[in-house]
């Protein structure tokens, strides 16, 4: 096989020429070669997705610097791209799950008059989000970082003349804004720091620095260097929250199911919303020597898991469901990643791609059948009219529930047992991150059956209601992501040709909890049979739980809803009233001081006095040098003759003077 070095740069750039042809040709290109074009990107860079992969297994690990981006005193950066195994797991599912919805954006959108302009963002999209983990240092990954928040702007607004998909467009832009501040301070900490933002110089500087030697110069002189990176990694953490919607920055991704079911399915399903998690575990150097900010990391991603697992119970549009469902998982990931089992986070984070995007898409199938409707109380019995969707979405929703032998059960009870050997051996926030993430499995199992039960089982909703027929590039996409639900869980854990956990090891530092795995080893302790049984208890009683409500008692429901439980339910609907408080304690003061800024400072002092005063004073001069020169021959003569004679007198005194 030839070296991947030279053409690397492809990877990202065979999208981006999918988005300057049907960017500039949209409205003149027929649809179905709008839809060839933007799946040929996508599909070219899985081609050579794959070739990395089979360079890595050799052993080499493609790279390259193609030209240097910025120069300035003691500040280089270069355009590099580097792949290792990290980034080839990233790689695939990106590019993998990619082109099958791009496949099935064809079938969703091929009515849509906008069809070019979508597809040229969804290219835009796959271009920076693998720029984002191509880039072999933190600005580059910080420009993919940015091009995705940017598409997501552009795609969850792409119906732009509905306000509301305009107005979740910029609230999902504002709020990654302010997650992006952290992250470039997180950044420009691990500058001073280091002298560097490439991850290869930051993992020898770090890897081989005393944690407590004193900081010599810089904003963080006098502080430990444990201390000053303790900042960077909350500051990143905190930018991560932003991009992969965690406490306090997650209020925008529920919104943000605005937009075409396609872009849920892969920016805040599959890819974009694991940008976080991505970062984290590309900074594993890092955050292996910060154990409090790891425990901090797991206890606000299981608190995340909870609440919005809380919040899904109570929804009844199908997208928003799987929407807090997102977010539920995405915490799952946090804690994964914060045990310092690295491993463990990005195994949920790949299985999680393939069974989220099989439920939106499928989701997507349904509400597209049903001419646009999404709640889930208005359909009811539709395993009957659509019967191979029912099956697919049933293998995601089972997936996502974490029904043993499924590819969700799989890498949930990684974490779980992670998270358990910590709670056991370290205690602390630990224990707490432990239990919230066993009942956030009973949740899920409990949300997921009872969006499965509304939705296809039970008497229609509507009896003369006749769902449309789903397209073949929707249903083979769904197939597709339905296999890999089904069985990449057990394939990626246990066959030892193609297992993610050995493929990864070189990628990885070890931290606490790698120690402890052997410990435990040693006291003859076995956290996955003991998380195995928490986990498989939690999903029955989540499972029966739902059947036994949603499918026998919905009355005895109604009367606790309406009765005992109403307070609880109006909390949960109005998700603990977080949008309210946010809009009361920062967009409202903001707004109104906006306001005021513009009324006191740009048009009374900038405009008023600044930009109009100098214009009034010199209108005015000039009014009254007009009455001095009215254009009147004999005024103007006799002001000759009158400053003749004085300016003889003058020179007659001045003469007699001398």
């Amino acid at each position: 096989m030839p070296p991947l070095d030279p053409i690397l740069w492809l990877i990202p750039v065979l999208p981006l020429i999918g988005f300057l042809i049907n960017g500039f040709g949209a409205g003149r290109i027929p649809g179905p070669a709008v839809a060839a074009i933007g799946l040929l990107g996508p599909l070219g860079a899985f081609v050579l997705s794959v070739m990395a992969l089979l360079a890595l297994a050799g052993g080499v690990e493609p790279a390259g610097v193609y030209f240097s981006w910025i120069q300035t005193a003691d500040f280089s950066v270069g355009f590099g791209l580097h792949i290792d195994q990290l980034t080839a797991v990233m790689l695939l599912v990106i590019t993998g799950v990619g082109s099958s919805i791009h496949l099935y954006s064809y079938g969703y959108m091929s009515d849509d008059p906008g069809i070019g302009r979508f597809f040229a963002y969804l290219n835009l999209f796959m271009c920076a989000m693998l720029l984002l983990v191509l880039g072999d240092n933190l600005l580059l990954m910080f420009v993919g970082w940015e091009g995705v928040g940017l598409c997501s702007y552009l795609l969850i607004g792409f119906w732009y003349e509905d306000l509301e998909n305009a107005d979740a467009g910029r609230k999902a832009f504002i709020v990654n804004r302010v997650g992006d501040l952290f992250f470039l301070l997180g950044m420009f900490t691990l500058f001073s720091l280091v002298g560097s933002i490439e991850f290869a110089a930051l993992a020898d500087a770090l890897g081989h620095a005393d944690l407590q030697s004193e900081v010599q110069n810089g904003p963080f002189a006098g502080y430990t260097l444990q201390r000053a990176l303790q900042f960077a990694g909350i500051c990143l953490f905190l930018g991560a929250t932003g991009k992969s919607a965690q406490i306090p920055l997650y209020t925008w991704l529920p919104d943000a199911m605005a937009g075409p079911t396609p872009v849920s399915a892969l920016i805040h399903a599959a890819t974009m919303v694991t940008a976080g998690v991505y970062m984290i575990a590309r900074l594993d150097f890092m955050f292996v020597h910060l154990p409090t900010v790891m425990a901090i990391i797991g206890l606000v991603a299981a608190m995340t898991a909870t609440m919005a697992g809380l919040f899904a119970l109570v929804q009844n549009d199908i997208k928003k469901i799987l929407a807090y469902s997102t977010i539920s998982q995405l915490g799952y990931m946090f804690a994964g990643v914060a045990t310092t089992v690295f491993f463990a986070g990005v195994f949920h984070l790949v299985t999680h791609a393939f069974f989220k995007a099989l439920l939106f898409l499928g989701a997507g199938a349904v509400i597209h059948s049903l001419e646009g409707e999404q709640d889930i109380r208005k359909m009811g019995g539709l395993r009957k009219d659509m019967k191979l969707v029912f099956v697919l979405f049933t293998i995601g929703s089972f997936a996502l529930a974490g029904l043993p032998g499924l590819a969700g059960f799989f890498s949930k009870d990684e974490i779980l047992a992670s998270v358990l050997l910590l709670a056991t051996y370290e205690g602390g926030m630990w224990g707490v991150t432990w239990w919230l993430l066993v009942f956030t499995a009973a949740l899920t199992a409990f949300y997921t059956m009872r969006m499965l039960i509304l939705t296809f089982f039970g008497p229609p909703a509507d009896p003369h209601r006749h769902p449309h027929h789903v397209h073949w590039t929707m249903t083979t996409a769904l197939v597709f992501l339905a296999i890999l639900s089904a069985f990449a869980g057990g394939a990626l854990l246990h066959i030892d040709l193609i297992s993610l956990e050995h493929f990864t090891e070189p990628a990885w530092s070890h931290g606490i909890a790698h120690t402890l795995h052997e410990t435990a080893h040693h006291d003859h302790f076995d956290a996955h049979w003991v998380a195995l049984l928490y986990s498989v208890g939690a999903v029955g009683i989540g499972v029966v739980g739902a059947i036994g409500v949603y499918g026998f008692s919905r009355k005895q429901l109604a009367d606790f809803v309406e009765g005992p439980g109403a307070q609880l339910h109006w909390l949960l609907e109005n998700k603990f009233f977080v949008d309210e408080a946010y809009d009361y304690l920062f967009v409202q003061p903001v707004s109104k001081g906006a306001y005021k800024l513009w009324e006191k400072v740009d048009r009374k002092w900038i405009d008023g006095r600044m930009v109009e005063g100098p214009a009034k004073v010199t209108y005015w001069a000039s009014g009254w040098l007009q009455k001095l020169q009215p254009g009147v021959v004999n005024a103007a003569t006799s002001a000759v003759a009158a400053g003749s004679v004085v300016v003889l007198a003058y020179l007659f005194i001045s003469g007699m003077g001398g």
